[in-house]
């Protein structure tokens, strides 16, 4: 944004850009006031207006995604695992050294939410 807006002045408390509370104002994390000035200006500025609908749009996007269930089949697949790796080392007298190394993999599926 290159013009001189409002939505570009500084809050006092943080000394940041304006534009990088939007998350924040679509949150509803920041003063009803300060939101209602950066909407005030949001209708005036399509600039801004198209900021402001590309964040939402993409906190949207986001929302909806973390809601859907994985299928069945890719919860299998990501089921956690745990790997216990030992590395057993020994030196014999003559300088020669023997390295044995044990891994075990346990897997632990949890309950579908």
């Amino acid at each position: 944004m290159s013009h001189s807006d409002p939505a570009q002045q500084s809050t006092p408390r943080t000394g940041q850009d304006l534009r990088y509370g939007l998350e924040g104002a679509l949150d509803g994390e920041l003063p009803r006031d300060l939101v209602e000035r950066m909407r005030r200006h949001t209708a005036e500025c399509p600039e801004c207006l198209e900021e402001w609908e590309h964040v939402r749009l993409m906190k949207e996007l986001v929302r909806r995604s973390c809601t859907d269930r994985a299928p069945s089949a890719l919860r299998e697949r990501i089921a956690v695992q745990c790997r216990t790796v030992s590395v057993t080392r020994t030196e014999s007298e003559d300088g020669t050294v023997r390295v044995t190394t044990t891994s075990t993999t346990t897997r632990r599926t949890y309950p579908a939410p």
